[in-house]
């Protein structure tokens, strides 16, 4: 690819969230079909607006401009484009994307380096419909004066991004046409259970202090738990594993038994190697974390989950698990019939997704860019018949896949 700007120049980046249960509903078929529309529709925002994009792979697109008023408003004409479709069986299609400006040289036919990395994180940090943009992005249109025809950007607040140390300002994008969820922050409910009182307020401390999230409730044990969240309907659940009563993993399951769509639960434990754990993983849960984990962790893990994705970057994951998968019931040692309809590659990936490593790690691993890792665990979950990430690792210890201990 030639012509790519130079210099100072903005990034836009987009994907589809919960993409997995989208691929679930429509199937495969269907799914691919609503994946090259939506790529059609924001393909010609941003060349609407003079931008180019520098890549297109599964849910994900990478574009870049060379003024940041021009990224912004593509943006909201794509967004705007992608609200007004009907798509296949009544599919709810919600893109998020991100907006960073900074330095950067192209090489190759793309972009690297942490301008780059700082976009892609931003468009995690947002929510479905929702265009985040960072404050270096608002400042450059400021200086620049450019207007932004009819667009405006609300602040709301500084985040910490994944691999940033320093959290930073973010401001939301917001037109006359969509009232939201542009109009307001996006705010995770979550709800905290705990038989112990003095760590409920500790949590519930440590959560109000985040402008993205709020307490919706809290219970004292597993059968209080199912009922406050049927009540409340949080997007996350932080579930301690030993209560009275009903204790952590039963009320998981009653939770999760069956369902498509639940809250995201988080596992609490006092102890790194807890049984309670593994069973928890496997009725459902999301993660799970140890409860001396630092608050910016905690937040950091809340966040993951909110997104629909499995929380497995604790390294203290793949010891558990690998600790309570080396005896697993005789009903789960023979390999499922489901692993025929993996491909050659799927199966590979799916052996680095139980190792424990990121899209990330295993794109490097696979050389194959991170998008199509994304798309490659899809399928998986698809053909396995998954909730998500990390009952593929628990499938593929039980199924030997992998072994104990493997690296």
């Amino acid at each position: 690819m030639t012509g790519l700007p130079s210099g100072l120049v903005s990034f836009l980046m987009s994907d589809i969230e919960r993409s997995t249960e989208l691929v679930r509903q429509l199937g495969r078929e269907r799914y691919e079909g609503l994946l090259r529309d939506h790529r059609a529709i924001i393909s010609a925002a941003v060349e609407e607006f003079a931008g180019r994009v520098v890549d297109a792979q599964g849910d994900s697109t990478f574009a870049v401009f060379g003024r940041a008023s021009d990224a912004v408003r593509a943006a909201a004409r794509a967004q705007l484009e992608l609200e007004s479709c009907e798509w296949p069986d009544d599919a709810v299609l919600r893109v998020r994307m991100g907006i960073h400006t900074g330095e950067a040289t192209p090489s190759e036919g793309t972009y690297h380096g942490l301008a780059v990395h700082r976009a892609s994180r931003i468009c995690s940090e947002a929510r479905g419909g929702q265009v985040l943009v960072s404050h270096a992005t608002v400042s450059v249109i400021e200086d620049a004066r450019d207007g932004l025809g009819g667009v405006s950007l609300v602040e709301v607040g500084e985040r910490r991004l994944k691999d940033f140390e320093e959290p930073v300002r973010l401001h939301q994008l917001s037109t006359p046409d969509r009232d939201a969820p542009a109009s307001a922050p996006s705010r995770i409910g979550v709800l905290v259970v705990d038989d112990q009182a003095l760590v409920r307020t500790g949590f519930r401390m440590i959560l109000e202090a985040e402008p993205d999230l709020d307490v919706v409730g809290e219970a004292t044990d597993g059968a209080e738990a199912v009922d406050e969240a049927r009540r409340t309907r949080p997007d996350v659940i932080l579930m301690d594993v030993r209560m009275p009563n009903v204790d952590g993993l039963e009320a998981t399951r009653r939770l999760l038994d069956g369902a498509t769509e639940g809250p995201r639960i988080l596992i609490l434990t006092t102890f790194d190697l807890d049984e309670y754990v593994y069973e928890a993983l496997k009725a459902g849960a999301s993660g799970f974390l140890l409860k001396d984990t630092p608050p910016e962790e905690l937040v950091d893990a809340i966040h993951v989950v909110a997104r629909g994705d499995a929380l497995l970057a604790p390294s203290i994951t793949r010891r558990v698990i690998e600790e309570f998968v080396r005896r697993p019931p005789e009903s789960a040692r023979t390999p499922a019939r489901e692993l025929d309809e993996l491909t050659p590659r799927e199966l590979d990936i799916l052996r680095h997704v139980a190792r424990g490593l990121s899209n990330a790690e295993i794109a490097k691993e696979a050389f194959v860019s991170e998008t199509t890792v994304k798309t490659h665990v899809a399928h998986i979950l698809l053909k396995l018949r998954l909730r998500d990430r990390v009952q593929a690792v628990v499938f593929a210890y039980e199924n030997g896949v992998v072994a104990p201990g493997e690296s």
